[in-house]
């Protein structure tokens, strides 16, 4: 007999668990507010406990929610409440499913797929859950496997965009690695397979940064202490530093940008700018704490993934030091903290100014 319902049921708890669980932590706990979040949690403790009756009358209250949600979403145009009816879908069909409907919770995860953005993790997961239920149906098998297809290829999409970090990539790796496994042997036996050992999150470790060196100024030859010479410009050489002294304490360089050494330009301008805060804490491959200096090099333009200064326009002059992404028509600055209260991304239209791009960090030797 074909295990379809106990697999499936697997595969529901690992891609929740595994997934979803893990993306919201990216996303700040998802789109979810606080009292939403908590009407969830009692919804899916009544149903877990057979109290049913319970259960389906905080699931419609948590559907009206959701349209209320969404009705003020169109009419006041607010992101305030941006997807959160998507997610509070998809939470009732986990619901409704749990209970043994699933006509409903079909219903319900049409209603979450199609309210949650493209080329999204969200999407992406929904559709994997949706899968797991279209199994059970003998004559939905077919659609099962494309809602698969359908997860599985927004995870490569999410995965090829450039706007999130390496840990991020690194996960969306195992998540693609676990659903082409899935797929294929699904494909080859007509039913899912049993969902894998749940894998621990890849965490960001702490980083051992290398200390760099930096090529600075020309060494253009010897000059005479007696007759004159000509100068002339033409030397491959230049001095090497493997650190600064700022304020009679030494500091050690470690290079932010992928290339050999640290080179100086003539025709750009360079600073230094000491770290106030822990919102860059985190980030990779150098974590850059308070107290470390940062190398800058004016300039007003940046790639994605650069950390850059940015000055906020009328706002006193406030400049903040943020990881840089162009995305769907916005800039967005993002911290890469450890404090999870330091996580909340900046997002502008064209009301911020690049002050400069971060291609160093100097950190204090401990001597």
């Amino acid at each position: 007999m074909e295990p379809v319902k106990g697999n499936c049921d697997q595969w529901i708890k690992f891609a929740y668990d595994n997934w979803l669980v893990w993306e919201r932590d990216e996303k700040r706990k998802g789109y979810l507010r606080e009292s939403t979040r908590i009407l969830a949690d009692r919804m899916k403790s009544a149903a877990e406990q057979k109290r049913q009756e319970e259960a389906l009358n905080l699931l419609e209250r948590l559907k009206k929610l959701g349209n209320n949600f969404n009705q003020l979403e169109e009419e006041f145009g607010s992101k305030s409440y941006l997807y959160e009816h998507a997610e509070i879908y998809l939470e009732c069909a986990l619901t409704a499913y749990s209970m043994d409907d699933l006509q409903e919770a079909i219903s319900l995860f049409k209603i979450s797929i199609n309210g949650f953005p493209n080329r999204t993790m969200y999407k992406a997961i929904s559709y994997w859950l949706y899968g797991c239920i279209q199994w059970q149906s003998h004559s939905h098998r077919e659609d099962a496997l494309i809602s698969w297809e359908k997860g599985l290829q927004i995870f490569k999409d999410v995965q090829a965009d450039n706007n999130y970090d390496a840990d991020y990539s690194k996960k969306c790796a195992v998540i693609i690695d676990d659903a082409q496994k899935g797929i294929k042997s699904a494909s080859t036996n007509n039913y899912p397979p049993p969902s894998p050992a749940p894998k621990p999150t890849p965490s960001k470790t702490a980083v051992k940064p290398q200390k760099n060196k930096m090529r600075m100024f020309p060494i253009i030859g010897s000059i005479p202490a007696g007759s004159p010479a000509t100068i002339v410009d033409d030397s491959e050489e230049r001095t090497i530093s493997d650190g600064f002294e700022i304020n009679n304490e030494h500091y050690s360089i470690y290079k932010l940008q992928d290339k050999l050494e640290i080179n100086f330009s003539q025709s750009k301008r360079y600073y230094l700018l000491r770290v106030a805060g822990d919102s860059m804490n985190n980030a990779l491959p150098v974590n850059i704490e308070n107290g470390d200096y940062v190398l800058m090099v004016k300039q007003d333009i940046a790639d994605n993934g650069d950390i850059v200064a940015a000055e906020i326009k009328n706002v006193d002059r406030e400049a903040t030091l943020k990881k840089y992404y162009f995305k769907n028509g916005e800039y967005v600055l993002r911290p890469m903290s450890k404090d999870n209260s330091l996580k909340e991304y900046l997002t502008f239209k064209n009301d911020f100014v690049i002050r400069g791009i971060a291609i160093a960090v100097l950190k204090r030797d401990e001597r």
